[in-house]
Formats: C-alpha cells, sequence, structure tokens
C-alpha cells in the first residue's frame, strides 16, 4: 500500500528512487509521470496592446493551421485521464488532462474571461475553451492514408509564441512573446494517459463509456461492439504511436551513443524536430493490411533505409519573438530561410499536419497532399505585418507591435520596481549607440532620429532591401565563430544530411540552380535544402487542392500571397562557394585540377531590440537568464539555473536566478534545471569584457560597470 501511496502522490520520489536503479530501470522511470510545478496563485491578468483586436487575438489563439499533433482524436483527449495513480483508481476517476488548470502547470495560457472577453463561441475556441495554442483539425479523409478521421487535436504557432510574465500574483500576457511552456512533458504526459487507460482494465472501461455516452446514434444493439471497436483502437495507438516509437527511436539513438540534449521549459529543438518528423515519421511505411510476405520485407527495408535520417535533439533554441519578423529579409536564429510560406508552412508539417510522403500509403491521394490549411497560415502572417508596409502612410511596422514596458507599468502604478529613471535612459541611450547599435540597429521605436537620418531604422538606402515592391529589413549576420554562441543550433543547417527515397522525385540540384547555384554533389543531400524543396511541395499541392475545391475555392489573389515575391532559395552568406585545388598521383597537385564547391559558413543573425525586455531568457538558446547577466563577463553568468514560471525581476529583468557560484542549485519540483555545460547550452559568448587586447571569442564590446549596465537596461526597456 506504501508504494501504491507514493506513486500515486508523490511520483517525483518514486522517478527518483527507480532511475537510482540504473539502466536497468530506465524504462521503468520513464512510465512515470512527470511531475509538474504547483499551481500558482493569481489574482489578475491582463494582455498588452499591440495592435491586435480582443477579435483577431482570439481567432490567432485558437485557429488551426492543419495540424494533429497529438495521437488521439480529440474527443479522446477530452476523455483521458491524468497518468496519476491512487489507491482508489480502480473505482474512482482521476481528474483529466484536458483540464485548463493542469495544461497550465506544463506552461500553457489557459483561456480566461477577464484576461479573453472576446475568446466567445463564435472564435475557433467554441471548442471547449482550449488553451492558447490549441487547435481542432476538423476531420475527413485521411492524405496519408484515406481512411476518415476523427476531428483531430494539433499544437499551432501560437502556442510557442505567446508569452506572459508573472509578478505578484499577475499575469501579465503578450502575443508573439517566446511562451515559457514545456512541450516535452506534454508529450509525456498524452502518451502515459493513453497507455494507462490501455493497460488498467478500469481506466480502458471508463474511457470506452464517457466516449460512448457522447455517440447519440450507438444503439444498445452495438454498443458492445463499439465499445471492444474503441479498446482495440486504444491499444493500437498505445502500441504504434507511443510505444514502438519511443522503443525505436531510443534504439536509434543508442546504436548511435547518442542522447536528447533536454529541452524543458520555453525551448524546442524545433529544427530537428521538423527534420525528424518530415524525413523520418511521415516516410515510415505504414503495415499494409493482407501484405505478402515480399511486400512486408520491402517496407521493412525502406523504413530502416530512412533511420538514417532521425536525428537527435541536440540543439534546443528558446520560441523567437515574433513581432517584425516578417519583414526581416531572412527568418530563423540561423537566417536560413527567405519565404514566408516556406517557413510558416514548415512549422505546421514539424507539429504533425499529416502529409502524403509514403510509397504505399494512400494511392488515391497525389503525393504531398496534406491537411496543412494554407489560407489559415497566410491570414495569420497578415496579422503579424500587417495589411500595409512599413513605408506606405506613416512609416512604421503595421502588424503586431513589440510590447511597452511603460504600458506593462500603468499596472502597477505605485510599484517602484517598473519605475525608470529618465537620466539612466539618456546614459544608457548613449552606451546602446556605441555598443549595440552595429548588428541591432538603431531601434524601431527611438523618436529622436528622423527616417531620414543615416543612423534610423527606417533608412531605407542603408538598411532595407526592395524584392518586387516589398521592403524588408536587412538584419545583419555575424559568424558562429565571431560571436561565440552555442555552435549546434547553426551545425543543423551546415551538417544535418537525409537521404530521400526515389518516390519522392525531389531533385535539390534544380532548387539550387533556380537559385543561380552551380551543381554540388555534396549539398545534394543538404537537410535544409532537401526541407526547401519538400515544404514548396506541399504548399504547391495545397494550393492546387484548395483552388479545386468546390465550396471555398482559392482566389487567384490568394494563391499570388501564398506565394509571395521571395525566391525559396539558401542564404549565399552560409553557403559561400569557394576553390580547391586536387590531389594528382601520389598526392602530387594536377595541373588541371581546381574545382569549385560549396563551403557551409554557420551565421547568427541579430534582430532588433524592440521588446527584448519581455524576451527572458537570452541569446538564442535560452541560455542566460537576465539582460543584467548578458551584459556581463562570459564567466559571471550563471552557470545553472531554473527555468518556468518564476516571478520576473524587474531590475535584472529577466527571470529570478541565484548567484553565478550556485553549481549545487536545486530547483522547485517541476522545474527545468538549465546546466550550461550540456551539449547545446554554452552560455558563452555575445560577451562584454576585457581591453580589446587578447580578448577570448565572443567579446563583442568593453567590460561595462555596474552603472553602465544599470543605465543600459534602463534604456532597452524603453525600447
Amino acid at each position: 500500500m506504501f508504494v501504491v501511496i507514493v506513486l500515486s502522490y508523490a511520483p517525483h520520489i518514486a522517478k527518483r528512487a527507480v532511475a537510482g536503479l540504473g539502466s536497468i530501470s530506465e524504462f521503468g522511470a520513464g512510465m512515470l509521470a512527470p511531475t509538474l510545478v504547483a499551481e500558482r496563485d493569481k489574482t489578475k491578468c491582463f494582455w498588452l496592446r499591440q495592435n491586435w483586436s480582443d477579435e483577431e487575438r482570439a481567432w490567432v489563439h485558437n485557429v488551426s493551421q492543419g495540424t494533429a499533433t497529438f495521437p488521439v482524436p480529440y474527443s479522446w483527449f477530452q476523455k483521458l485521464e491524468r497518468p496519476e495513480l491512487s489507491p482508489l483508481d480502480p473505482f474512482v476517476a482521476r481528474p483529466l488532462i484536458s483540464d485548463a488548470a493542469y495544461l497550465e502547470r506544463l506552461g500553457f495560457i489557459a483561456p480566461n474571461d477577464d484576461c479573453d472577453p472576446k475568446a466567445t463561441a463564435t472564435s475557433p475556441r467554441g471548442y471547449g475553451s482550449l488553451p492558447v495554442g490549441f487547435a481542432v483539425l476538423k476531420g475527413g479523409a485521411d492524405p496519408m492514408t484515406g481512411r476518415n478521421l476523427e476531428d483531430g487535436l494539433g499544437l499551432t504557432c501560437a502556442a510557442c509564441h505567446t508569452g506572459r510574465i508573472l509578478y505578484k500574483n499577475t499575469e501579465v500576457r503578450i502575443d508573439g512573446a517566446p511562451a515559457m511552456i514545456d512541450l516535452g512533458n506534454l508529450e509525456r504526459v498524452i502518451g502515459l494517459s493513453i497507455c494507462y487507460s490501455d493497460y488498467m482494465p478500469w481506466r480502458k472501461r471508463r474511457l470506452a463509456v464517457a466516449l460512448l455516452e457522447d455517440r447519440q446514434e450507438v444503439s444498445k444493439t452495438t454498443w458492445h461492439d463499439e465499445k471492444a471497436a474503441i479498446e482495440r483502437q486504444l491499444t493500437a495507438i498505445c502500441e504504434q504511436k507511443v510505444f514502438a516509437k519511443i522503443i525505436t527511436e531510443g534504439a536509434i539513438l543508442k546504436k548511435r551513443n547518442q542522447t536528447h540534449s533536454e529541452e524543458g521549459f520555453g525551448r524546442l529543438d524545433a529544427l530537428n524536430r521538423i527534420g525528424n518528423q518530415v524525413f523520418y515519421e511521415n516516410l515510415i511505411e505504414p503495415p499494409k493490411e493482407g501484405a505478402t510476405d515480399e511486400e512486408l520485407l520491402e517496407q521493412a527495408a525502406a523504413n530502416t533505409f530512412i533511420e538514417q535520417n532521425f536525428a537527435a535533439h541536440n540543439a534546443p533554441v528558446s520560441f523567437p519573438a515574433l513581432w517584425d519578423v516578417p519583414h526581416f529579409i531572412w527568418a530563423q536564429y540561423d537566417a536560413s530561410i527567405l519565404n514566408p510560406a516556406i517557413r510558416n508552412i514548415g512549422e505546421a508539417i514539424g507539429v504533425a499536419a499529416r502529409v502524403n510522403m509514403t510509397k504505399t500509403g494512400n494511392p488515391s491521394a497525389p503525393q504531398f497532399s496534406s491537411t496543412v490549411d494554407v489560407s489559415a497560415i497566410q491570414k495569420i502572417e497578415t496579422l503579424l505585418s500587417g495589411s500595409s508596409a512599413p513605408f506606405d502612410g506613416e512609416v512604421g511596422f503595421k502588424g503586431l507591435q513589440a510590447p511597452s514596458w511603460n504600458e506593462a507599468a500603468s499596472h502597477f502604478p505605485d510599484d517602484e520596481n517598473w519605475k525608470i529613471d529618465e537620466n539612466e535612459v539618456i546614459a544608457g541611450r548613449a552606451l546602446y549607440f556605441s555598443h549595440c547599435a552595429e548588428c541591432h540597429g538603431s531601434p524601431p521605436r527611438d523618436q529622436k532620429l528622423l527616417s531620414s537620418d543615416p543612423r534610423s531604422f527606417w533608412d531605407q538606402q542603408g538598411n532595407w532591401l526592395q524584392i518586387e515592391k516589398e521592403w524588408l529589413f536587412k538584419n545583419v549576420q555575424k559568424p558562429v565563430a565571431v560571436i561565440g554562441t552555442d555552435p549546434e543550433q547553426a551545425r543543423v543547417l551546415s551538417e544535418r544530411s537525409v537521404v530521400l527515397p526515389d518516390h519522392l522525385q525531389i531533385d535539390t540540384s534544380a532548387l539550387m540552380k533556380a537559385c543561380g547555384m552551380l551543381p554540388d554533389s555534396a549539398l545534394r543531400k543538404s537537410f535544409v535544402i532537401s526541407l526547401m524543396e519538400v515544404v514548396s511541395k506541399v504548399r504547391d499541392q495545397a494550393i492546387r487542392d484548395q483552388m479545386q475545391r468546390a465550396d471555398e475555392p482559392m482566389l487567384e489573389v490568394e494563391k499570388l500571397a501564398i506565394l509571395g515575391t521571395r525566391p525559396n532559395c539558401p542564404n549565399p552568406t552560409s553557403f559561400q562557394l569557394a576553390e580547391f585545388k586536387n590531389s594528382g598521383e601520389n598526392g602530387e597537385p594536377s595541373h588541371a585540377s581546381v574545382s569549385s564547391g560549396y563551403v557551409a559558413k554557420p551565421h547568427y543573425r541579430a534582430r532588433p531590440l524592440d521588446g527584448v525586455w519581455a524576451t527572458a531568457p537570452y541569446l538564442h538558446n535560452g541560455s542566460v537568464p537576465t539582460l543584467d547577466d548578458l551584459l556581463s563577463p562570459q564567466a559571471d553568468r550563471p552557470a545553472v539555473f531554473c527555468v518556468g514560471p518564476l516571478e520576473f525581476d524587474t531590475q535584472r529583468v529577466g527571470l529570478t536566478t541565484p548567484s553565478a557560484a550556485a553549481t549545487n542549485l536545486i530547483c522547485p519540483e517541476g522545474m527545468t534545471r538549465f546546466d550550461s555545460a550540456m551539449r547545446g547550452n554554452s552560455n558563452k559568448g555575445h560577451s562584454f569584457e576585457g581591453n580589446g587586447v587578447d580578448q577570448p571569442v565572443g567579446v563583442i564590446g568593453p567590460a561595462l560597470s555596474v552603472e553602465e549596465r544599470l543605465n543600459l537596461i534602463a534604456y532597452l526597456k524603453t525600447l
């Protein structure tokens, strides 16, 4: 009985005990529910005004992009019990995982009428008040199999790009800000909930009965058959979509002696996850009913062939802020994507939109047909960018605006911690233009510079590039070797390769030719170029499907808006042409053996710093908890700190943290313990220290005094 009680109410203790037994019990530890953070008291909440109406915000938060991230239908998700055990479990059901307060403990923002008055039944959130970023995919024919699908549930871009700041029991909600969510533990919770329901007969019966109670068409004579069908489906989902996936992927990593880096709260290895979905998950040949032994062997060989496309999650990054991004010439931290539709549709595919990519899947559907909703994705992009260009009429961004510190401070009128000293701002502005403007540019909202001033962010001649009629901001790009920050994310772009089965008929050399690049055998298997080509085919097929649809055919003007004016090409800064001298016999130089090829030069791009105060933790991999730490020497930054729904530090600006010396830090239950010594977690680079002599890699400016950091932070708050 003691063991049952521990498993039920203190799973973190049981997990440590089981894990302590060694690798032989690793599987058992994985079967225990993750420990979640405690529920947080909240007396009030509010959304900052960022140029979206309440109706627009409610729509963005829960509109489907065509994703089915969760391995069960939407109706099942509503009925699944939490993966918690109780001595009374056979007799009393556990609470549901769909409860908004429970999902909030994983960082997801629960709907709240006080904060979100327009989230009514007429908005996409009419599906039972889902948390921000959850969206229902309406059922229909599955492009992967041809079978009919029930309504599904997936994540939309708002899940990862809607932030909140917690301060004295008040929640400040910010559209487009990095989310502080834990997607890894959400995956575990759902997987365990499914398999607990399968393994425990009482839970299996409760789930089936709950689902059948909502189906009025089921008669008494068919009730038992329908119940048995649900139970068989539950077992299949647990075995195939949960355990088979975990075991197969674990075996691949074990064979290579690799492990995933912990992502935890506020981070995701988005590029590698997207790559795994597109070039591994989507290419797994499904078991064919009634297949011959020869066909089964062929399917097994095809699945073994694509195992090499699976990559460890070793480059986790913070969710980037979305304001201003539609106007950047290059998106992503590594400046790898030019065309916005490719960026956004790639994200939708990465969170499991259904795509027909297998050889034996759905013969009645065209290759690359999908559930991706390109019209919804384009509407989200328009709301982010604004319906008019920055230089049409009044100069400035017309879509989603960066959050304002002063507006947030207005909700705390008597709190000295939110006040800004104007003298510090003046001194900080001078420091900014001395040390920050070279890369991040003049702040977009700096009123002291006219748009005609060459130093202004809005100087078209110096800072902007026109493609067709579109003006794009030319972000500064810095080589990884110069900026000195963690290289793992940039290595995904420059080093990852994939193999493509013949039936996809993907020719990356055609894309390279269209982009003015020379043929290069080494780049033929490039992950980033292959991904661009696949996503463009999904986009084009989605446009064809929607234009042929009888109920809501796409107009030509909508098609042109989705395609956009920007080409789908790799960044020439990242792939540079070079000449090589080939060797002749015995390694001697050959007089006629000079060849050309592309050399990867990974870069990270800088962005304007408007709203930077709302984007902690800092650097692309979230390795620096506060602005004060970011402006300090590398060695003074906390090596270990906690990440999660923590109190906002208004003075140092970011997450409340211990001192840099606290290496034995124990975080509150459920929080992520960030260790900068782990792969992908380096907190080096972008550092202010030294005097210009014998400086380590990553030093970008001189050491700043405590007063100078205070002044610079005061100015950054105003951006």
